[in-house]
């Protein structure tokens, strides 16, 4: 089914991915003729808002009667909010909604005719692997959808040993979030890398990702950079495909989730 969507990236800590991630759909969304409406949540020091001058911001800290993310859930013309959320702080967004509660969140979203999809990239290691259990926690009945995203940045499939677990001398060690995740009906996505030299080369030019896939990445990067670009979000696209970061917006039927 087609569904109009909030997606928040999500993180108990920083540095996972999050904004990229925020980037790479706001990018490939709009490239589908998608209308979206983007949302930096820190104001202060964050890094989304600064990707394009149509992205806007909304001060956790500041006062609640300014005009948010949420006033854009009732817009027609939208059909994928994004929010980045800064690490950490999922408890100051859930304080927006003055009780502190998940399930206030998610409702506010539901009330506005959206999907909420939470999105949380992990890592390798324990710390940026066990943490991801609060989120999936937190969102567990809610009518959330959770995807935790397996950031290629940090190793391969194979690499995510401590979240999928592993046999060892015939004992499965760790695997504790994995098991979570299937326990309370959260997706599981591996996010391609992108070479780092030709990311930095794209950032260095201050590029957006699908302008470094165009005619503006074929100027200023080459031809070859420009259609490496383009392979890997077109390799993005293929792993977000029936799932619910559809890059086209057909998320999959409740049960038949992946």
């Amino acid at each position: 089914m087609s569904a109009r969507r909030v997606i928040a990236t999500v993180a108990p800590k920083g540095g996972i991915g999050k904004t990229f991630t925020a980037k790479l759909l706001y990018d490939l969304l709009q490239a589908r003729g998608r209308h979206v409406a983007a949302w930096d949540l820190d104001s202060a020091t964050g890094t989304f808002a600064v990707y394009d001058d149509a992205i806007k911001t909304f001060d956790l800290d500041g006062p609640r009667e300014t005009n948010s993310w949420l006033d854009d859930c009732y817009r027609d013309d939208v059909d994928d909010v994004i929010i980045d959320v800064p690490g950490g702080r999922i408890d100051d967004l859930l304080r927006t909604f003055g009780d502190n509660s998940v399930d206030a969140l998610v409702s506010a979203v539901h009330s506005s005719g959206r999907e909420f999809v939470v999105v949380n990239p992990i890592g390798v290691m324990i710390a940026e692997t066990v943490t991801a259990q609060v989120v999936l926690n937190a969102f567990d009945g809610t009518g959330a959808r959770v995807v935790i995203l397996k950031n290629g940045r940090f190793g391969d499939i194979e690499d995510f040993v401590i979240y999928d677990g592993v046999e060892y001398s015939g004992e499965r060690r760790y695997g504790a979030t994995s098991d979570l995740a299937t326990s309370v009906g959260a997706e599981t996505l591996f996010l391609p890398c992108l070479a780092p030299r030709l990311l930095a080369q794209v950032d260095g030019e201050r590029l957006r990702l699908g302008a470094a896939a165009g005619s503006a990445g074929v100027e200023r990067l080459g031809r070859l950079c420009a259609a490496r670009v383009q392979m890997y979000l077109s390799s993005v696209e293929s792993a977000f495909r029936g799932t619910s970061l559809a890059i086209d917006g057909s998320v999959p039927r409740r049960g038949a989730d992946r």
